[in-house]
């Protein structure tokens, strides 16, 4: 009885003794807290291409010059009520931000219409119908000098006055660019030698404001 005791003990000894193994589980564990964080990782990533997307270049940039009037904005005469009106006010009394007189942002097409238009309203007020070439060429070389930094191409500054005073010129090709500058920079300089003050000038920007929104059918 004794020895069947004994072994019995013996044989039961290396069982109760063999380590139970843990480490397994925790190398399990690992592994997949590392693939939830790259996929967290992954779809920050996605989230941010998501966003940039949603921001880009195609799409209209915000606080673009504009010739529309603000919703619910009423239109008084002879006030300036656009920011393309009071772009083309800083123009004209040389506090425009560029020195190239076109803004370095987006400008709408409600923009150039209203600078389009307040430049024939100058350029008719300067010039009577049928003005000398030569008389028109002394106001377009003083405006070239002064805005030098523009480098306004002189027969395409010639060209836009006279289409303004009901000519018929091939003004069909000229940049849009040049466009922009001769219709800021130009009416600068017209509106120095009319000598407009400040209510005058006023005047003659909101009445382009005006006939524009009137053209759009605003």
């Amino acid at each position: 009885m004794k020895k069947n005791r004994r072994r019995s003990l013996r044989a039961a000894e290396p069982t109760s003794a063999m380590p139970v193994p843990a480490a397994p589980v925790e190398v399990r564990e690992r592994p997949a807290l590392a693939k939830s964080r790259r996929r967290s990782r992954r779809s920050e990533t996605t989230s941010a291409r998501a966003d940039d997307a949603a921001r880009s270049p195609d799409q209209p940039a915000v606080g673009a010059l504009s010739g529309q009037l603000p919703p619910g904005t009423a239109r008084a005469a002879g006030v300036i009520a656009t920011e393309a009106g009071r772009y083309l006010r800083q123009a004209a009394r040389d506090e425009a931000p560029s020195r190239y007189g076109s803004p370095a942002g987006a400008v709408d097409d409600s923009a150039r219409r209203v600078w389009e238009i307040a430049f024939g309203l100058a350029v008719r007020r300067r010039f009577e119908p049928g003005a000398p070439l030569a008389e028109i060429g002394r106001t377009v070389a003083t405006a070239v000098h002064d805005h030098a930094a523009a480098a306004i191409p002189t027969l395409d500054a010639e060209m836009l006055v006279r289409a303004a005073l009901g000519e018929v010129v091939p003004v069909g090709d000229i940049d849009e660019g040049v466009r922009i500058a001769v219709h800021l920079l130009l009416f600068a300089s017209l509106a120095d030698e009319l000598a407009l003050g400040d209510a005058e000038l006023d005047q003659l920007i909101g009445s382009g404001e005006e006939e524009a929104a009137a053209f759009a059918g605003g």
